[in-house]
């Protein structure tokens, strides 16, 4: 009889509670991420400078116009797609190489693993300011090192030319772990018969890890590049406490000329306009990534 009344219940309430049951999170996203978003966008179509005397008002394009005939977003650009691509690569290739190496160990992966966690769980501000001190030109340990076997002092985060470079290291150091440990776990959960099965066919450890292993990986190693992607195109952080953007726009990606238009010039709706063509950049660059994930999956 109770499953005869269960049968019997109203279609449309069968069809109305899963989306009863998903409402709260549905109004919870709406309020926290379209709202804004869509305020945002709004505010980029608008003439707003907190210090000028003009009140807010509507002025189309404008602002995306001024802003890509200013040389300052291609500068911003061009710093934004060196630091991203340079470190999402490094990351993926070190990453993925280290793992391959510590999935070897038989003593001391417990211990390994743990350290590996520390680097990226420690806050991005806390690791600026211990890298501020590491590469201070005159009291800082590393050109202490340096001096050790003759080597004059380095301008590590003053000089143009090494700044962009001296982020990217800190990058590695903090986000490298991140891939060791995910590729770590995508290998430990290969099937074993494929590995058997190659070794068996006489495969060699280069032609095992071509073409058996990481194709088994790919998809992890993808989703991981990915989310590397997107946090490196919106670092602020870091460059925020070690280099203020400086020596110059060295060092001054597009998340960054977000904060200087926004909080430092209070021009709201130019700095609008640069967020919303890093989300652009951000979607062009996610979407044949999220493409390849899906075809990896399928295959």
């Amino acid at each position: 009889m109770h499953d005869a009344g269960i049968e019997h219940k109203p279609q449309w309430r069968r069809r109305v509670f899963p989306y009863v049951l998903i409402l709260p999170g549905l109004i919870y996203i709406a309020v926290t991420t379209l709202v804004p978003l869509v305020y945002s966008f709004w505010t980029s179509l608008t003439f707003n400078r907190a210090t000028s005397v003009r009140p807010p008002h509507f002025n189309g394009i404008q602002n995306y116009i001024d802003v890509l005939s200013d040389p300052s977003f291609w500068n911003a650009l061009k710093v934004t797609a060196i630091y991203t691509g340079t470190t999402v690569v490094a990351e993926m290739i070190l990453g993925t190489a280290i793992a391959l190496l510590l999935i070897k160990l038989t003593r001391g992966r417990k211990l390994v693993r743990l350290l590996l966690i520390i680097p990226f769980s420690v806050p991005p501000v806390v690791i600026g300011l211990m890298y501020l001190l590491i590469m201070d030109r005159s009291y800082g340990i590393l050109n202490y090192l340096l001096s050790l076997v003759g080597m004059g002092p380095v301008s590590w985060l003053s000089s143009p030319d090494i700044a962009i470079w001296s982020i990217i290291g800190v990058d590695l150091w903090q986000w490298t772990p991140f891939v060791i440990i995910s590729a770590v776990a995508a290998l430990e959960s290969m099937p074993g018969d494929v590995i058997d099965a190659a070794s068996i066919d006489g495969a060699s450890s280069m032609q095992m890890v071509r073409w058996v292993i990481l194709p088994l990986i790919k998809p992890v190693l993808l989703v991981v590049a990915l989310t590397r992607a997107l946090t490196s195109l919106k670092v602020f952080d870091v460059i925020f406490v070690l280099t203020n953007g400086g020596p110059g726009s060295a060092t001054e990606t597009l998340s960054y000329m977000v904060y200087v238009d926004a909080f430092q010039r209070f021009d709201f709706g130019r700095g609008a306009a640069v967020s919303w063509l890093l989300i652009l950049i951000a979607m062009v660059v996610a979407i044949p990534m999220v493409r390849s994930v899906l075809r990896s999956d399928v295959a």
